[in-house]
């Protein structure tokens, strides 16, 4: 499989524009997640079924196949038949959800665009490999899956995003500020409240990000 294929967002909720999706399955569903069901790729937007489009490799060329969704896939601005499969071309665009997204379709000769490619791969691998924040929907977003936070969960993470190291009363200022005053400039915060929480967000977050305390001085966040 050619390791330059991706999808670039040209707009979509919860997504940034330029955003690339790398196409590295020989099947990738993309669809709205639900608690008995997670795709590949999800778009949380009711226009989206849980099942919406396939993208899959047959004879080193990508095809796309609509799910039976209930609002359709196009492709350039034509529906696709469901359960039909199209072949994909460069710079084809899929859009669904009624219009609300739309991405583009790459596919590159890794020979014939040696220049461009690294570029193109390092943005792609910082996007799907670096975790990121959505503050708006307070999700944690990685590899192109969206873990919901609480409010102290998704201040917790932004914190160790930011820093490197973050002592423990750094952590408790900046999650629990509603407690700092300048009449208390020592929120009450029990350590029982710090680990509950930190185990919490550990359960939530996939293996490869881990938290790791570091007794008496603070806690770091490493990526595996």
């Amino acid at each position: 499989m050619d390791s330059a294929s991706f999808l670039i967002i040209e707009h979509a909720p919860d997504y940034e524009t330029g955003d690339m999706i790398l196409l590295n399955k020989t099947n990738m569903v993309f669809g709205r997640e639900s608690f008995y069901w997670k795709p590949d790729v999800s778009f949380h937007n009711v226009f989206v079924s849980r099942k919406h489009f396939l993208i899959y490799v047959e004879s080193n060329h990508f095809y796309i196949k609509d799910l039976d969704s209930k609002h359709g896939t196009y492709i350039n601005g034509v529906k696709l038949q469901s359960n039909t499969p199209k072949k994909l071309a460069t710079n084809d665009k899929i859009s669904f959800a009624n219009g609300l997204v739309t991405m583009s379709f790459s596919l590159k000769v890794i020979e014939e665009t040696s220049e461009l490619i690294p570029l193109q791969l390092e943005e792609l691998n910082r996007r799907l490999y670096q975790p990121q924040l959505d503050s708006l929907t307070q999700h944690l977003i990685y590899q192109n899956k969206y873990y919901a936070l609480t409010d102290k969960e998704f201040k917790l993470m932004e914190l160790l995003l930011k820093n490197q190291f973050v002592a423990k009363d750094e952590l408790m200022n900046h999650v629990w500020s509603e407690r700092f005053s300048l009449d208390n400039l020592n929120p009450n915060v029990s350590s029982e409240e710090v680990n509950a929480l930190l185990y919490r967000v550990r359960k939530k977050v996939p293996n490869p990000l881990i938290i790791e305390t570091i007794r008496g001085k603070g806690y770091s966040l490493k990526i595996n």
